[in-house]
């Protein structure tokens, strides 16, 4: 029994160890900076998180395959400026109002309307650098880096140097913004706990049926209740149960966090359980032999960056509901939060290797890591060289551990 724990720990210690590493950043912010684990602060990290983390279910996918996707930050940057120029100059407002449309109405039809054109964009942003890549055979890296520069170049032509604020659509700013009701964070809370375990145990009786040896019952349902208690102690947390008398408006599960976990969920089932996914890890595994095996890389490149523009998109949206506006320098350096979350979650920089939610982990570890800098003070300069720095021995101790493995 001991042994095979042990066994089970060694196979998975690079997940132990992010969580570790997590916790030890919490609690050592939390001892210099107490305000730092008040649930205002965990709201904002997990919100703020969020936008890094959907992009990192796509970049998962993206550099299992052997690329990369260096425009990511900027092409969120730029689908937050359409989204806050549509809005700021009433383009879809005006001609909705025309129609008879007022109030309420007016103002939810304009965010669902301004939320599918951002995301048509940057879908075709997908489109064209998939395109480049999967057909053109041009490098992802140069095709991403080429990528950066345009849509750096769009974010400065649509804001013209100037701030464009998001004031009249609260409905559009509720989707960063926004908290859901105390009871809806228990009802999802209960949900999720059910799925957790009900997927446990279909998991263990799938592998029993294929003759697959299983893990420690013990080991996996322990596993699952500390995922359970966490999650309990988060929704606890921001619906402000410990303290005496919060205001109602400052309770609640932001929204984003939710969508972040629906996009996760949805992530983590494609890429286990379909064949999108096992040909993304069969391609970055062996590029040769996955080619022979009948897969049609081109197509599945293809389709991958298209995914990638889509998150992309969907980030970008959220940028601009949780700033309340598209700036100038929107989405600058998000690419490399991205990709680093990505690499801290376990993502191989070689391919083949990768998991969703390990790219999760690794967007709350650097959300984490650069919110404590910012309120012990530390200078703007020295917090990109610690990033650059945890980025560079991230990738180090992967290489070493496929080293040790070989």
């Amino acid at each position: 029994m001991l042994n095979q724990l042990l066994g089970t720990f060694k196979k998975n210690i690079r997940s132990y160890i992010l969580i570790i590493a997590l916790v030890v950043i919490w609690m050592g912010f939390g001892i210099a900076q107490p305000a730092y684990l008040s649930a205002d602060h965990i709201q904002n990290i997990f919100t703020q998180m969020a936008i890094i983390a959907i992009m990192a279910c796509g970049m998962v996918f993206v550099i299992v395959t052997g690329g990369i996707d260096l425009s990511c930050g900027y092409g969120a940057g730029f689908i937050s400026v359409v989204a806050a120029a549509l809005l700021y100059y009433q383009k879809i407002e005006n001609p909705l109002a025309a129609m008879g449309m007022s109030g309420m109405t007016l103002e939810v039809v304009t965010a669902i309307v301004v939320v599918i054109i951002s995301v048509g964009v940057s879908i075709l942003i997908g489109v064209f650098q998939g395109s480049v890549i999967a057909i053109l055979a041009v490098p992802p890296f140069i095709t991403t880096l080429g990528g950066m520069f345009i849509w750096k170049s769009g974010v400065l032509l649509v804001t013209q140097g100037k701030s464009l604020f998001i004031s009249k659509n609260d409905t559009y700013k509720f989707i960063a913004q926004g908290l859901l009701p105390p009871f809806v964070g228990y009802v999802i809370a209960v949900i999720v706990t059910v799925i957790m375990f009900l997927m446990l145990f279909q998991s263990r009786a799938r592998k029993q049926k294929y003759g697959i040896q299983l893990k420690s019952l013990a080991w996996e349902i322990s596993r699952t209740a500390i995922f359970a208690v966490l999650l309990w102690g988060y929704v606890l947390i921001v619906n402000r149960v410990f303290e005496a008398s919060p205001e109602p408006s400052v309770q609640g599960v932001p929204f984003l966090v939710v969508l972040l976990a629906v996009i996760a969920l949805v992530m983590n089932y494609v890429s286990t359980n379909t064949r999108y996914g096992r040909y993304a890890y069969a391609i970055g595994g062996n590029r040769e032999a996955a080619r022979l095996s009948g897969i049609n890389i081109k197509k599945s490149i293809f389709s991958i960056y298209v995914t990638m523009g889509a998150l992309m998109g969907i980030s970008g949206v959220a940028l601009a509901a949780y700033v309340g506006s598209g700036t100038t320098g929107a989405g600058g350096g998000y690419e490399l939060d991205v990709i680093a979350s990505c690499i801290l979650g376990g993502t191989s920089t070689l391919g083949g290797e990768g998991t969703v939610f390990g790219a999760i982990v690794g967007a709350l570890i650097m959300q984490s890591l650069s919110n404590g800098l910012q309120m012990m003070n530390v200078n703007s300069n020295l917090q990109y060289m610690i990033k650059g720095l945890v980025l560079i021995l991230a990738v180090w101790a992967d290489i070493s551990m496929k080293k040790k493995k070989a």
